[in-house]
């Protein structure tokens, strides 16, 4: 079973089906699943271009009738802002559509970053991070959100399941 399987009301024809050591656009080659979602699946790749570097392919779905994703990376890429956030923020450096058995889908290549602050969370003593970790992470957050806000005009909706497991109200 993939898994893919396990999303609610998943269909998995509308997924591509990446295999390990595919290469795409001939320069990423997929080491291993990252992750995946109702949208898209993400992958480790080796990027052959640059000999060191490693990338984050996310896959989408073929049945996506909205992208917001991909203009909102273009819109952000073509502002000229000395913003703090702008430098927190995960790039994007490629995109581009493939054809697969049913269907045509958008992948979108992002710097390849750590784990989440919840596998990460997993891995530490008591399930607890240490306050210089937790006081950074929420430096960047908040250097990102008045630039997202107030530059680039983009709310992002998902922070809530970011900080929900450290916050109490």
């Amino acid at each position: 079973m993939i898994e893919e399987e396990t999303v609610r009301d998943s269909k998995l024809n509308y997924y591509y089906p990446v295999q390990i050591g595919e290469v795409f656009q001939d320069r990423y080659r997929v080491i291993g699943k990252l992750g995946y979602g109702s949208a898209s699946t993400v992958w480790l790749c080796h990027d052959l271009e640059n000999d060191k570097g490693y990338v984050a392919l996310k896959v989408y779905i073929n049945r996506s009738k909205v992208h917001r994703e991909l203009p909102i990376y273009t819109h952000i890429k073509s502002m000229n802002s000395e913003h703090a956030g702008l430098d927190c923020l995960r790039k994007l450096l490629d995109s581009f559509e493939i054809t697969g058995p049913n269907g045509n889908n958008i992948c979108l290549v992002h710097e390849a970053l750590g784990p989440s602050l919840e596998d990460l969370r997993d891995r530490v003593p008591d399930r607890e991070f240490a306050p210089d970790l937790f006081r950074q992470t929420l430096r960047d957050v908040l250097r990102v959100l008045p630039f997202s806000r107030e530059e680039a005009h983009v709310v992002h909706t998902g922070l809530q399941s970011l900080f929900a497991p450290y916050l109490v109200f």
